[in-house]
């Protein structure tokens, strides 16, 4: 539940997939791109407005292999750069396995507000919490972070902005830096007519909120053109009975 912010946009056409090639038309202003997330931020806002500040005493997520995944981003990483980070609860996590630094980045601004509250009550690592979308990225250096997460937000972007939230992430990242990015499931054509899911155009849909419903395949050439994919893996969540994606990507930039 990200937008674009205010400025130019600076991508040069050969830089995308040719999926997302009309990012050199954007020239948008905040104010008009933020309503494209608005009922994704309101349902955040009531989710977290209801949740006690309560910061994580474990590094565990009580999931085997997202555990992982986390683990892998975070070895060897003194800094990470979580967007779409909520309520900090990952960032703490990371914390626990041995991060120093840690950015998060999210619009709902009731999540940030319980990521401060929570933040007073973690026995390590130094958080800063911005709320905001895809601009507040730009005030943040070129080559500045060890790795990045992005989990279950790239799929929620309209396609431009995601694309543009990858070019962000390429650009702040190290070399040899980390990305774990985790994906809600494929819908097929029969369960969206079974669910009645509105279909925007393409592989967009919208089931409440946006999701940006690619195959496998679809993601990891997407992802292809930012990163170098370590590792795939699919995360059973018993809970909500529900397969998410994950990918650990490596940084492709060498300098």
């Amino acid at each position: 539940c990200f937008t674009l912010g205010s400025g130019n946009l600076k991508l040069a056409r050969e830089d995308l997939p040719a999926t997302v090639r009309r990012m050199d038309q954007i020239l948008v202003m905040e104010d008009i791109m933020n309503p494209k997330y608005d009922r994704c931020t309101e349902k955040w806002n009531t989710i977290f407005a209801k949740e006690k500040p309560e910061a994580p005493v474990e590094a565990s997520t009580g999931n085997e292999l997202f555990d992982q995944g986390l683990q892998w981003v975070c070895a060897g990483s003194e800094t990470v750069l979580d967007f779409g980070c909520g309520d900090g609860t990952i960032l703490f996590k990371c914390a626990l396995h041995g991060t120093k630094g840690h950015i998060g980045i999210d619009l709902s601004d009731k999540g940030i507000e319980k990521a401060n509250s929570k933040k007073t009550q973690m026995p390590c690592g130094d958080f800063r919490f911005i709320c905001g979308g895809i601009e507040k990225l730009r005030d943040i250096n070129a080559n500045s972070v060890d790795a990045a997460i992005l989990s279950n937000i790239v799929d929620n972007l309209y396609p431009e902005d995601a694309a543009m939230l990858l070019h962000e992430m390429q650009r702040v990242l190290r070399v040899n830096g980390k990305v774990l990015v985790k994906l809600n499931p494929y819908i097929t054509a029969e369960q969206i007519k079974e669910w009645d899911i509105k279909v925007i155009k393409d592989n967009l849909l919208d089931d409440g909120l946006i999701l940006w419903n690619n195959t496998t395949a679809q993601w990891k050439e997407f992802l292809a053109g930012y990163f170098r994919l370590h590792e795939y893996q699919e995360i059973y969540f018993p809970k909500y009975q529900q397969t998410n994606r994950m990918f650990l990507l490596e940084q492709i930039k060498t300098s």
